[in-house]
């Protein structure tokens, strides 16, 4: 039997401005698909839209007890000891409390404006104290605090004296991701996760949603049975859209008129619930092969992982 009941993935994005009203690319996309039911994406010109839509398909799916999988495209945790650097109490679940952190600190308006340069700034301030990092990157000409267009090098000593490292132990085996300190230009997924973060965790801690969500792998662990026999569930997973990237070729050569967006999403959309049809789902769960026993806990506790890095 399949894991879940529909799939849902989300192209993200952190732009500082409403898209036009015609379907663009670097804009959210939101791809669904429910077997024998309906497969369709829908292009939202802000995060306010587009959550607002996610929420309502997720409160649609609870309602009527079906289990879903739903994921997002940028980086769910930051390499270890960010929680650390920046002063946060100790506890069981470091991810968490730099969750909590980002919700307050990042402010996101109805209009697509966010402060996400001027926040990573400050994180900047807290963890590196004079030294701008471990954060880097913004627009020519644009002047932050603390904020550096280049990269400060890694691995970056926090003024408390935790080394952070340039990426997660999972960025390091998909070839093409970059580290989530990175907040702008070409491949940069930074922004979108400054951003993104405080959505997800808003989410998942819904009044309606919460008492069925659960994020992996942090709230779950590596598990090749991730969801119950039977709905309501909500899974909150990470994707990258490279785990799909021959699919997401495949559907724009056949179709022209698609988005290279829309087309990604879909693809995700396709190739999960394919290996959930094929029992082969669970596995991408489980506990990724060649990694330590503290390698694991650092997935677990701090940095995630991504859905299909093996």
């Amino acid at each position: 039997m399949p894991l879940f009941d529909a799939y849902l993935f989300i192209d993200w994005s952190a732009a500082n401005r409403i898209k036009p009203l015609k379907p663009c690319a670097d804009s959210v996309w939101i791809g669904e698909l429910v077997p024998r039911l309906r497969q369709e994406e829908t292009f939202h010109r802000t995060r306010h839209e587009g959550i607002s839509y996610l929420t309502s398909l997720l409160l649609e799916h609870v309602e009527k007890r079906r289990r879903v999988l739903v994921g997002f495209d940028f980086p769910y945790g930051y390499p270890s000891g960010f929680s650390q650097a920046l002063g946060l109490s100790f506890g069981l679940h470091p991810w968490r409390r730099v969750w909590d952190f980002l919700a307050d600190k990042i402010q996101d308006n109805a209009k697509n404006v966010n402060n996400r340069f001027i926040a990573a700034g400050e994180l900047n301030a807290i963890v590196g104290g004079n030294t701008a990092g471990p954060f880097w990157g913004c627009p020519l000409g644009t002047r932050i605090a603390n904020l550096q267009r280049r990269s400060p090098g890694f691995p970056f000593n926090s003024t408390g004296g935790v080394w952070l490292q340039r990426l997660r132990i999972v960025e390091k085996r998909l070839s093409g991701t970059q580290e989530a300190w990175k907040l702008y230009g070409a491949g940069s997924a930074g922004s979108q996760a400054l951003v993104g973060i405080p959505y997800v965790y808003r989410v998942r801690r819904h009044p309606e949603l919460a008492w069925f969500s659960r994020v992996w792998p942090f709230e779950t662990g590596f598990t090749a049975d991730p969801s119950p026999d039977r709905g309501p569930f909500v899974l909150h997973s990470e994707i990258w859209p490279g785990v799909v990237k021959v699919r997401t070729k495949n559907l724009l050569n056949a179709d022209k008129t698609l988005i290279q967006d829309q087309a990604q999403v879909r693809a995700m959309c396709q190739w999960a619930k394919e290996i959930d049809d094929n029992g082969q789902l669970g596995r991408r769960f489980d506990k990724p092969t060649g990694l330590t026993t503290e390698q694991i806990q650092a997935c677990v506790q701090h940095e995630g992982w991504v859905l299909g890095a093996g």
